[in-house]
């Protein structure tokens, strides 16, 4: 009896070890993303020269790539807390003369007060057909976008230290439910 007292008592702490660390590892993010999904429910139409078109769900890849490009952050969803909100409005075009993508990121920066801290505007191209496997340079572009952005935040002090702050309590990622 003592025995499976024992194997009860270690299991149990066992467990509750790792719930608490699974809720620890969700608090500490520098930001969340949010991407609103109508990006996905209404997707644009790319056309290549030949006029061979292909509609593109832009929130679903950008989430793909903001997942990889963007370090310390998760996306925007119950459960997760982050220090700052990055909310990312996503829009490209196709010259298909030029064979070039052309990409646009806005992004709004929340603080835990709801208030838009910063809105960010970055551009850029990226060389390339489109074609069946359309993803591959739309995640390219994505990516150089998400960097530029990366790149502007740690650029700003007052946004570096809202982001650095890990005695605040952060944003629960429902917060992005008012985004939508």
């Amino acid at each position: 009896m003592l025995k499976k007292l024992v194997a009860f008592s270690i299991f149990f702490a066992l467990v509750t070890q790792s719930i608490i660390s699974e809720v620890k590892a969700n608090t500490n993010y520098d930001y969340l993303i949010h991407i609103n999904e109508s990006f996905d429910k209404h997707p644009i139409h790319l056309t290549g020269f030949y006029r061979q078109g292909y509609w593109i769900k832009q929130a679903s890849l950008l989430k793909k790539a903001a997942s990889t490009g963007l370090p310390n952050s998760a996306l925007c969803e119950k459960g997760n807390y982050g220090n700052l909100v990055l909310s990312l409005d996503p829009h490209i075009f196709y010259n298909p003369k030029m064979t070039t993508f052309y990409g646009t990121l806005k992004a709004k920066i929340y603080n835990q007060d709801g208030k838009i801290l910063k809105k960010i505007k970055v551009e850029d191209e990226l060389i390339g057909r489109i074609d069946i496997l359309h993803e591959i340079p739309i995640d390219k572009l994505y990516k150089k976008l998400l960097l530029a952005l990366d790149e502007q935040i740690k650029n700003d002090p007052e946004i570096t230290l809202r982001r650095s702050d890990k005695k605040s309590q952060g944003i629960e990622g429902t917060f992005c439910l008012m985004l939508d």
